[in-house]
């Protein structure tokens, strides 16, 4: 545990200055895009629910773009040699520096969407309210707490249908923060790109193959007589499994790629296929 603590202090030393240039840029990003976001929405005629909801959708969105982002920079400081050579050599097990780096990568990304966001958006709110004279209670993380907790972005549904969508979000969490986990491990340079391209054209597939075989997933309709119906469809059950397995699939490869990093290494991948 002190091993870790120490390689983990390490990755925060090296990793502090740019984690808050990476904040103050997401912070600007935050209020400039709220700005051009807000009269798009209020074109509707609406500036209460439907304006914080979308808000509070663009957090969400933004959160995991965020997180994503961070993950697969988890060993950006290693193209420099020295550090790469410093990091190789700290005192430490392969498994405890690969957890640092991925642990790091993760806290330190979603503490720097949530900062950013909460900054950015009072930075909205104070600019609005002395330029166009709105409301100086109009934030978004009460409106998204309030959601949460009032059961507000969570229909009625019965128990097993719950517990099967909490297990398909959980582990299609687990699977994508694994998947942008591997492509941070395996590529030197513009790892979320590629990354983000492979994912994006395995979803389209996804969505045509549903598409036109006519699968469904969760579905809720009434029946006269009957009364409301839930189903969860197989495929449903089928991505859930996906996910779970190759969630532990990609940290293993993640970590096999990780122990065979080397001093030096080809300009694009950190792994040697050949070997």
């Amino acid at each position: 545990m002190n091993r870790f603590g120490k390689t983990l202090r390490w990755k925060i030393s090296v990793n502090f200055r740019s984690l808050l240039m990476w904040t103050l840029g997401f912070t600007l990003g935050v209020f400039l895009g709220e700005l051009m976001l807000l009269p798009v929405i209020r074109t509707g005629g609406s500036r209460d629910g439907r304006e914080f909801a979308a808000l509070a959708g663009f957090f969400v969105v933004y959160l995991i773009i965020g997180v994503m982002v961070s993950i697969c920079n988890l060993f950006v400081e290693l193209d420099k040699k020295p550090r790469r050579h410093a990091f190789l050599m700290l005192p430490a097990t392969n498994m405890e520096k690969f957890l640092s780096a991925t642990i790091y990568a993760t806290v330190s990304g979603i503490l720097m969407m949530v900062l950013s966001f909460g900054v950015g958006d009072t930075l909205r709110v104070v600019f609005r309210a002395l330029v166009y004279g709105d409301s100086w209670h109009a934030f978004t993380y009460p409106y998204l707490i309030d959601m949460i907790s009032s059961g507000g972005m969570v229909a009625p549904h019965s128990l097993g249908y719950r517990l099967a969508g909490l297990a398909f979000l959980v582990s299609g969490l687990a699977w994508l923060h694994s998947f942008f986990t591997l492509g941070g491990t395996i590529l030197r340079k513009n790892a979320f790109v590629i990354t983000s391209i492979v994912m994006v054209i395995g979803l389209t597939m996804l969505a045509w193959f549903s598409k036109n075989h006519e699968i469904s997933m969760f579905c809720t309709y009434y029946v006269e007589g009957v009364g409301k119906v839930e189903n969860v469809g197989t495929m449903a059950y089928v991505l859930t499994t996906f996910f779970a397995v190759f969630s532990v699939v990609n940290y293993w490869a993640s970590f096999h790629i990780f122990k065979a990093f080397e001093l030096i290494t080809k300009k694009w991948i950190n792994y040697e296929f050949h070997k």
